[in-house]
Parts: C-alpha cells; structure tokens; sequence
C-alpha cells in the first residue's frame, strides 16, 4: 500500500534553488491551468508545462514535487476564483440569514468556475484536495445554513444536496463539448445521423412517452432557464425539508 504524502500546503514551500526569476510555483500553476483549459487535464505534464514556459523540465521539480501536488495546486487556485451574480458574488454579500439566496450565489458561482475549467469536475469527484480554497468555500457553504437550528449534519446535507444538482447539471453541459472536441461532430451532427435509426424505433410503438417526447418537446430548451429552474426546485425541496426539521424540532422541545 502506497504511503499517504502529507497535502502539498502543510509542507514548507520551496522557493527553487538558483537562479530561475522566470519561474515561480504560481507561473507554473498558471500554466498548467491554462494547458488544461485549452487542451484538456491529459495534457498536462512537467515536460509540457516546461516547453510552454521555455525553461528545462527538472527546473519545475524545484518549485514543484510532484504531478500530483501540481493538480492539487491548480485545482486549489480556481476554486479560488470569483464571479459576480445576481445579489452579489459567490462568496458574498447575501441578505443576512437569506439561505436561498446566499446558496443561490454559491451555487451559480461553482457552475461557472467548472465552465470555465471542465477538467475539473472529474478530478475533484472522490477526493478533492483541502487547499485554503477548497477548506474556505466549505465554510462558506456550511455558513449560508448557520443561525438556521439545523445539525451540522443537516448543513452539511443542504450544501452537498445543491453541490450535487450543480455537478450533474454541469457534467451533461461539459460532455456535450468534450464530444464536439474528441469526434468534432456537433449535437445537430448526431441527430442527423441518429434520426432515421429513432424514426423507426419509435414507430414500433414499444416507446410512446419517448415518441411524445422526440415529436413534441421544446426543441429550444434554454440551458441558463434550464438550470436556474432546476437549482430553484432544489432549493424549494430543501425548504420542505427545512419546515420539517423545525416542525420535529418543535415537537421534541414541546415534550420536555
């Protein structure tokens, strides 16, 4: 069994060692968030990110431990950034003790950031580093619920819930490009090519909810509508659930 390295931020952090003033650990992150960007996370290595940089591949070792320390660092910095919305930023500022709209902005905030980088979301799905970033937005997730009477469990629950929806939502957005990007056949491509195979599928008449689906569904489904109706069922389903916490609450109080 490998043995478990200690997180790349609870090591001290190297400075290189000679002269090197093109480079530093955040120009090298950069870079490789900017490769990942354009061409994908499996294009990302040392050798790479030195060509891009115009330096030798052993100078990044300097700086750099590891590949692995290398995604937790990317990954670390873009969960650092932040978008305006609607009532504010991701982060802030939302009406005190507004639960919707604080989880709302998180929610709308997180969406765009893995928009923006797509490789993210697979690697982040089973264990996501705990970099400043990732341990700041956590708490900031936990506090949007705070001052509610919930758990932390239930706090926990609420915020993973809306995370989820949003991951899921974006993962069908992002693999509709990724398709476009692997085979460079369009969404219109396939359906054309699909079709007639659907046509005749369907008229066996063993599918009748997906033939009234295929025939008659809006075909102009605005994604942006899509999504903010989706993140509003979400959080009107946590609201039920917030009612009946406090409702079971309540009744455990009443007894004592």
């Amino acid at each position: 069994m490998a043995e478990a390295r200690t997180p790349v931020w609870a090591r001290p952090r190297s400075a290189g060692r000679g002269p090197q003033p093109s480079l530093s650990v955040t120009t090298i992150v950069d870079a490789a968030i900017a490769l990942a960007d354009a061409e994908g996370v499996e294009a990302v290595s040392m050798r790479r990110i030195a060509s891009e940089l115009g330096v030798g591949t052993m100078s990044l070792y300097r700086y750099v431990e590891t590949k692995d320390d290398l995604l937790d660092l990317m990954i670390d910095q873009v969960m650092g950034e932040r978008v305006v919305v609607a009532g504010g930023t991701d982060a802030g500022p939302a009406p005190a003790g507004d639960w919707r709209a604080r989880l709302r902005a998180i929610a709308v905030g997180y969406r765009a950031m893995l928009l923006r980088h797509p490789w993210v979301l697979a690697i982040t799905a089973s264990r996501p580093p705990l970099g400043p970033n990732m341990l700041d937005n956590t708490e900031r997730m936990l506090g949007a619920m705070d001052g509610l009477g919930l758990g932390i469990d239930a706090m926990a629950g609420f915020g993973w819930t809306v995370m989820a929806f949003v991951r899921g939502f974006v993962m069908s957005e992002i693999a509709e490009v990724e398709t476009i990007r692997r085979t460079g056949q369009t969404e219109d491509d396939y359906r054309r090519s699909a079709g007639p195979y659907l046509v005749r599928v369907l008229a066996e008449g063993k599918h009748p909810l997906l033939a009234r689906f295929v025939h008659d569904a809006d075909d102009d489904r605005d994604v942006e509508e899509g999504f903010g109706h989706g993140l509003e069922v979400v959080l009107d389903g946590l609201a039920v659930e917030l009612g009946r916490l406090s409702v079971a609450g309540d009744s455990v109080s009443g007894t004592n």
